[in-house]
């Protein structure tokens, strides 16, 4: 693989004159309520004040930072949340990271009360935003991993210290899986499963071959690997035509096989309407999402 792009240095301050406000302090960040997700002792999501919504924990990454840079760049037409700030506090290892706030209502919340015309405008809003996405050049021939060309950073590719053989980043599709199978191995050594070890065994003389015998319609594409409807932000003007939607939480985005983002989405269907509409507009992979379930039950449960 080629050398990863250069990642932009820590702590990063976005300039003054481009800011709605002054940022706010540590101290600021600490004694909000406003709590919009997280709890003690894990990562928070807080408001502060009209313009900043501030996510912090130790256990942060400035990946999702470097995405919504790399978005703000390079699909300028899609609305996200700026990047304000981040940085880690030498004191106590807390890693921060302050974004504008957008203002609208989660997807989520909205779905059981829309009309069938309005779904439809967000759809095409929707649809137009992944278009965009979709059509990004790879920055190499073939890669799958972060915007910089480091690991990925879905959770299922997750392990301490991130080993290249199982997090990345990938050259091939080949290494992609072998990466969840070499996890599964992993798991199998750690609890002493034989069961596991079989299962790997499995994966690699069944699964595999059927994954790389269509590695031409695989192409590395920049996936936001999180689409799910809580992560998608909606306002509305005084008709459908003023419908606007902000994609949010950038946190896994990255590069990754074509199927990789309905493949992501389908974990997290809830098994209504949803996946029948969004099959409407990102092509449904089932043979690659059946292949890849098995997979992640084996990973995530």
């Amino acid at each position: 693989m080629e050398p990863p792009l250069s990642r932009f240095q820590l702590p990063y301050f976005r300039d003054p004159k481009e800011l709605p406000a002054p940022l706010p302090s540590v101290a600021e960040i600490r004694a909000s309520t406003d709590l919009i997700k997280g709890h003690d002792g894990w990562k928070k999501v807080v408001r502060i004040r009209e313009h900043f919504i501030v996510k912090y924990a130790a256990s942060l990454s400035p990946t999702e930072g470097e995405n919504l840079l790399f978005v703000e760049k390079h699909l300028v037409r899609i609305s996200t949340p700026k990047l304000y700030a981040m940085w880690k506090d030498s004191n106590d290892g807390t890693f921060y990271i302050i974004m504008e706030y957008l203002p609208g209502e989660t997807l989520d919340s909205l779905w059981p009360k829309l009309t069938e015309p309005e779904k439809d405008s967000i759809l095409s809003k929707l649809r137009h935003a992944l278009q965009q996405m979709r059509a990004l050049p790879p920055p190499f021939a073939t890669i799958f991993g972060s915007v910089s060309g480091g690991h990925i950073m879905h959770h299922l590719f997750a392990m301490t210290d991130y080993p290249p053989n199982i997090s990345g980043p990938f050259d091939n599709e080949h290494d992609f899986i072998m990466g969840l199978i070499n996890k599964v191995r992993v798991d199998a050594k750690d609890n002493k499963s034989k069961r596991l070890e079989y299962l790997a065994g499995f994966y690699e003389k069944q699964l595999l071959p059927e994954f790389t015998k269509n590695e031409a319609n695989h192409a590395s594409t920049f996936t936001h690997s999180d689409l799910q409807r809580k992560n998608i932000l909606v306002r509305f003007g005084h008709d459908l035509q003023y419908i606007e939607i902000s994609i949010l939480d950038w946190e896994v985005a990255g590069w990754y096989p074509r199927y990789w983002e309905y493949v992501s989405a389908f974990f997290g269907f809830q098994w209504d309407d949803w996946p029948e509409e969004l099959a409407t507009i990102l092509d449904p992979w089932p043979s690659e999402t059946a292949m890849m379930k098995m997979l992640y039950q084996t990973l995530w449960f």
